[in-house]
């Protein structure tokens, strides 16, 4: 039976006549501890408050201390036949109280370790590794590097915990996060190989023979509110026809799957004179005058949940995407990729998924608006030729009447054009994203999703926002990790991994 033992804290206030004092000094004996205050400084809410804390904390960690060594040598005691079997090692702490160290032991016999408490009760650690406590990884990560740099949550997090000398420094904060985001990394793609797996799937993700996902069929509103909201949308009834043609079907948002897929790049550290790039940087375009890394930031929806996921290519994140539907059931409907107007994009999506039938990507508004704008700038001579064909060009485009759209441009009279290859350029582009170009007026009436805005947000939240200060460079491991550090933090899986370093993998309840 384990022996009974209690540990008292006890704080005591004395004031001081002694005016010459600036310091408040802070005394620990048989476990008590008191801090004095100048008879001026009594009244003082300030000093007072700062004092107590600053008693209090050093109190805490002593506490913890005294019983994590005194539980070490009970378990230590209880396996040694004498106590020269005991032997007394240093096992380091870093907790939301503070950094902490201890008297580990360990048990010997005939030369041999048969019981260790620096690995057998508490968790192993590497030579210069402290362990970190759960309150620790949320104040430091949670509220910390999220959003502020190692640099400033380093000396927040000291402060707090009334620690400034022997506190966290940056450096080891800065590991700190990079281990536990490789870690949470490594979990999800091991999680989403597993995924496949059990489902039968190949590991570069296509179904098992068996499964008849290209006999399944779009699930969409009912066609006499379709086509309501089409007679009630059309600007001239001549339009109708092609606004009803349009390849791009209404669906039925009760049964789809939204995924919003964003891209951004953060700037890439130079790598040190005399040292050669790692692999991950050569990967980065040659021409780049900044090489740049590159992120792909996917946000899985279905009614008013939502998950993000991340991940270096497009590739990777796309298998990422499938392990969730997978794992949550959520491939009985519709999928919905709502993307600009990137071709690698849209091809790697159309790759991925080939095998399912009711899928549709959806190119968003404002970048055909702005591919637009672009392609005209280029082709046409002069501001107001341009802005005389975008006033006629943008609402075909709004109701979906692309063959009028592209009949427009190459109505162009010649005389107006500077580049008749760029507005061939723009023509293309219509006629290779025809399929993904619905008509935008008629989804906005039936409250469909019209934009790719959600993706970007969502890749703002993860990576933008933190990312992409002004002067700020990244190594590639290091951006990578903070972005799922983030995206752990947005998905509300924090506390869960911090605790047991598993993952829902699934909408928040």
């Amino acid at each position: 039976m384990a022996n009974n033992y209690r540990i008292e804290i006890k704080i005591e206030i004395v004031k001081c006549t002694d005016e010459s004092t600036t310091t408040i000094p802070i005394r620990q004996e048989n476990g008590q501890y008191t801090f004095v205050l100048v008879e001026g400084q009594a009244a003082c809410i300030d000093v007072c408050e700062q004092a107590l804390l600053k008693t209090g904390f050093t109190a805490i960690r002593e506490a913890l201390a005294q019983h994590y060594s005194a539980i070490s040598l009970e378990r230590a005691q209880a396996i040694a036949h004498s106590a020269s079997d005991v032997q007394i090692q240093t096992y380091r702490v870093d907790g939301e109280a503070g950094r902490i160290t201890f008297e580990a032991h360990s048990v010997e016999r005939e030369g041999e370790v048969v019981f260790d408490t620096a690995r057998d009760l508490f968790a192993p650690l590497g030579p210069k590794e402290w362990y970190r406590t759960q309150g620790f990884k949320e104040l430091a990560l949670v509220y910390g590097v999220v959003d502020d740099s190692y640099r400033k949550t380093s000396a927040l997090l000291n402060r707090v915990r009334y620690q400034e000398t022997g506190g966290t420094p940056v450096r080891t904060l800065w590991d700190n996060a990079e281990a536990e985001g490789r870690q949470l990394q490594a979990h999800i793609e091991q999680f989403a190989a597993e995924t496949l797996q059990v489902h039968r799937f190949a590991p570069e993700g296509t179904p098992p023979e068996a499964a008849d996902y290209r006999g399944l069929s779009m699930l969409t509103l009912p066609a006499q509110q379709v086509t309501a909201a089409i007679q009630e949308c059309a600007p001239q009834a001549e339009w109708v026809a092609e606004m009803e043609s349009n390849p791009v079907a209404y669906e039925d948002p009760s049964r789809s799957v939204l995924v919003a897929i964003d891209e951004v790049g953060v700037k890439q550290q130079t790598a040190p004179r005399g040292q050669p790039a790692a692999s991950e940087e050569a990967e980065q375009p040659a021409f780049a005058e900044q090489k740049r890394i590159h992120h792909t930031v996917a946000r899985v929806a279905r009614g008013t949940s939502a998950y993000i996921l991340n991940g270096r290519g497009v590739a990777s994140v796309l298998k990422l995407v499938l392990a969730f539907l997978l794992h949550n059931q959520l491939l009985d409907g519709n999928l919905i990729f709502f993307v600009d107007g990137q071709r690698s994009l849209h091809m790697a999506i159309l790759l991925a998924f080939a095998w399912f039938a009711p899928l549709q990507i959806i190119l968003d508004w404002y970048h055909l608006l702005e591919k637009c704008k672009q392609q005209l700038s280029l082709a046409l001579k002069g501001r107001s030729i341009r802005n005389t064909v975008l006033s006629s060009l943008r609402p075909l485009l709004w109701h979906g009447c692309l063959t009028q759209a592209i009949a427009t441009l190459r109505g162009i009279p010649a005389d107006q054009i500077k580049d008749q290859a760029a507005l061939d350029k723009l023509i293309g582009y219509f006629e290779r994203n025809r399929s993904s170009i619905p008509c935008y007026a008629v989804r906005k009436k039936l409250g469909l999703r019209n934009s790719s805005q959600a993706g970007e947000k969502a890749n703002d939240l993860v990576v933008s926002s933190r990312q992409k200060h002004n002067g700020m460079s990244w190594c590639p491991r290091g951006s990578t990790v903070l972005a799922s550090i983030t995206a752990l933090v947005k998905n509300r899986e924090h506390l869960r991994w911090f605790s047991n370093q598993t993952l829902a993998f699934s909408f928040a309840a």
